[in-house]
């Protein structure tokens, strides 16, 4: 059986937030990387990455024109969550091969001409050489045809998406139920909160 084989095995029935655990403190401790963006799902994997370690290495992938407010809201939200590794990336070179091929993010950017956005790729080839592991949580674009599983080989990297089975009205609840600010860009529809002591991301379906 092949190490990618076992480990789709051994992380079959984790919930994301077990997952998240062994990939960081068991299977790939101090090898293992998180891109992200300032969308409400990324958010929800950070908060789970700073109660496990709030220094696992935190990629904030940027591209094109930012608006102010979104400059506010990441560091807001690396206050809130406590981060300490974190860096700012538009990634590197595009590169050719199966070696990195799959190893970027699409994500939707605003303009500083109208109100537009575009769509542009962050290639993370370059960034990932010192990592075994990438957890993919940029939910920009549909992730690509080739990657079928929550734990994937892209080049000589795995990659995990740990909310692949999310729903949206899940993310929302989740953000609301740890009292997470979604950003101020963001269009959500309303949804109780239960009162009483912070949830376990486990009661979550993803």
């Amino acid at each position: 059986m092949s190490k990618l084989s076992e480990l789709r095995t051994d992380i079959s029935q984790l919930p994301a937030q077990k997952l998240l655990q062994f990939l960081l403190k068991d299977a790939f401790p101090g090898k293992a990387v998180i891109t992200a963006s300032l969308r409400a799902p990324s958010i929800v994997v950070l908060k789970m990455v700073a109660d496990i370690d709030k220094n696992t290495p935190v990629m904030f992938c940027q591209r094109g024109h930012v608006y102010p407010e979104s400059l506010e809201y990441r560091e807001r939200i690396i206050d809130i969550l406590g981060l300490t590794n974190v860096e700012v990336t538009a990634g590197g070179t595009s590169s050719n091969g199966t070696c990195g091929f799959f190893q970027h993010e699409q994500m939707w950017v605003g303009t500083n001409v109208g109100n537009g956005r575009v769509k542009e790729t962050v290639h993370l080839a370059e960034k990932l050489v010192p990592y075994d592991c990438w957890v993919s949580a940029v939910y920009h674009a549909p992730k690509s045809e080739n990657i079928t599983h929550r734990v994937d080989l892209c080049g000589e990297k795995i990659r995990v998406d740990v909310l692949r089975h999310r729903s949206t009205n899940d993310i929302r609840r989740f953000m609301r139920d740890h009292k997470l600010p979604f950003h101020p860009r963001a269009k959500t529809k309303r949804i109780r909160v239960l009162q009483g002591p912070q949830p376990s991301a486990d009661l979550y379906h993803f």
